[in-house]
């Protein structure tokens, strides 16, 4: 199977990276990606993987009705351009990344005639616009694949019961020596100004509004009061969105409000997310509904617990008072009790970790992810296969056995 990954965006977060590693793994398919020139097409070059340059355009969801036009004109061009694009390919399905590049897909299976995964990353929209989306994957769309169950709930599941799937993120397992651990530990601590003695509690992810940082902030400086040695390494930068460019102005103010200057960390975008959990002490996911937290799963394959939001996909991977703790959204209480008792009782911490790591060894490695989703494809191959064979019976032609 020539399977086409689309992604309407070159920029890479969450989404993309888990993109690339299914796309790095499959067996039984061949994955071309179909992307705007960038940083996620060089990424898959450097992986080795084919990939197609094409036009794209970034819509924004609105109120304002001409704005909306203008997105919904710009999308339908390059739904267009790629369906146009695609037909030079010899391709088998399109496995769009995201629901805007499913929808612009799906608009255009007139034209390309294959049929259209989606794999849903992000809680589906409500209202008219939520309605109009699952009208338009009940008639072309052959299967959504969803990383948790919190985003299949989003869905009307009475009208697209047999499409949807539950497909949580993988994450490839790589285990550290203790040498390696030690060296990580050290070196990206004296990068970000961290004593090799202090408490440190992680935050990663894209900086945006309803990651909450702010709650990790709250929490750290409700430790230090409280006299713990502890300091706060915020990963992440803001993207996509202005409001998330002022989002992180309003973390950097409210550091300075509660003088905590020098026990902060902001440090930008980082590639070594796994070396980076292994020189923390506590991974915290402060989202409101959280689709599904991939963080945490990195988290989990280097033994680093993790406090999170009880609240969309994070329930689903943690359980509570074994592989990691839950609170409520925006409870900076219960997160500073949490964060305080696992960096107190080490023995606690140990056997959190050591359950962590099981768990995400036998759930959610990226070989399970990939097993799904090839089993998926092959679905839909099947079902062609029979649709094409009653069709020909009905004409009269001859088939083989």
């Amino acid at each position: 199977m020539n399977i086409a990954f689309y992604n309407h965006t070159s920029d890479v977060s969450g989404a993309e990276i888990s993109l690339l590693l299914t796309a790095k793994h499959l067996k039984q398919a061949k994955p071309v990606l179909f992307a705007p020139e960038g940083e996620l097409l060089q990424r898959a070059r450097d992986h080795g993987l084919e990939t197609v340059g094409i036009p794209s355009y970034r819509a924004r969801l609105t109120r304002n009705p001409l704005l909306l036009l203008l997105h919904m004109l710009g999308m339908l061009w390059a739904g267009y351009l790629f369906a146009k694009q695609i037909r030079k390919h010899r391709m088998d399905i399109i496995h769009a990344n995201s629901l805007r590049a499913g929808i612009m897909a799906a608009l255009f299976c007139w034209m390309h005639r294959l049929p259209v995964v989606w794999h849903v990353r992000d809680n589906p929209p409500n209202g008219a616009i939520g309605k109009a989306i699952e009208q338009l994957a009940s008639t072309a769309v052959s299967a959504i694949l969803c990383i948790s169950n919190s985003v299949i709930q989003g869905f009307d599941t009475d009208k697209l019961k047999n499409k949807l799937y539950l497909v949580h993120n993988g994450v490839s397992i790589r285990e550290m020596t203790p040498e390696e651990k030690t060296f990580h530990r050290r070196n990206i601590r004296e990068q970000l100004n961290t004593p090799p003695q202090s408490h440190v509690l992680v935050i990663i992810g894209q900086i945006a509004p309803w990651k909450r940082q702010e709650d990790a902030i709250r929490a750290a400086h409700r430790l230090i009061q409280d006299g713990m040695d502890v300091y706060l390494w915020v990963v992440g930068e803001p993207k996509f969105r202005e409001e998330n460019q002022t989002y992180r102005s309003s973390l950097g103010q409210l550091v300075e409000n509660l003088q905590l200057v020098d026990r902060v960390r902001f440090t930008g975008f980082r590639e070594d997310v796994l070396e980076i959990c292994s020189a923390a002490d506590l991974l915290l996911l402060c989202s409101d509904n959280e689709p599904f937290g991939r963080v945490i799963i990195e988290a989990m394959s280097q033994s680093l617990p993790i406090i999170a939001t009880n609240a969309g996909g994070p329930r689903e991977i943690l359980e509570n008072g074994t592989s990691g703790l839950l609170y409520e959204v925006g409870d900076v209480e219960h997160l500073a009790k949490h964060a305080a008792g696992l960096l107190t009782y080490q023995n606690l911490k140990r056997d959190m970790e050591r359950i962590a790591l099981k768990r995400v060894k036998e759930h959610f490695t990226i070989e399970r992810t990939v097993e799904k989703v090839e089993a998926v494809y092959q679905e839909i191959v099947s079902a062609q296969a029979k649709n094409k064979l009653k069709f020909d019976k009905s004409v009269g032609k001859e088939v083989s056995p």
